[in-house]
């Protein structure tokens, strides 16, 4: 099966090869996604600086599962972090307020992308 640009490659004729590129791929998805939200909340009056995980949901239109293991991941590769805030989600609970680090609002001087 042909793969786009945007896809991981995978070893045709391995079933199981294509089904873990597609899941490699879809995270890379749902991570760039989280990285877009967050740079325009960035300059949002709306948001303030950052979303929780719940707001992340609602914009990405994504699972809860897949949301918070995907923006886990950008905390991990540095990317993304607790702006120390608080703000209430959907249920009226107190969530974190994650933003991008300044390395994701600042383009590279290269004009490359992350």
């Amino acid at each position: 099966m042909p793969y786009t640009s945007d896809e991981i490659p995978f070893e045709p004729g391995s079933d199981t090869s294509e089904m873990a590129a597609r899941m490699v791929s879809n995270r890379a998805k749902v991570e760039r996604a989280i990285l877009d939200a967050l740079r325009i909340a960035y300059t949002s009056p709306r948001f303030g600086p950052g979303l929780t995980d719940d707001q992340l949901e609602q914009v990405t239109k994504g699972l809860h599962q897949t949301v918070s293991a995907s923006r886990r991941g950008l905390v991990l590769k540095g990317l993304v972090k607790d702006s120390g805030k608080r703000r209430a989600t959907r249920t009226g609970r107190p969530a974190v307020v994650w933003i991008a680090t300044q390395q994701v609002i600042t383009p590279p001087p290269d004009g490359g992308t992350l």
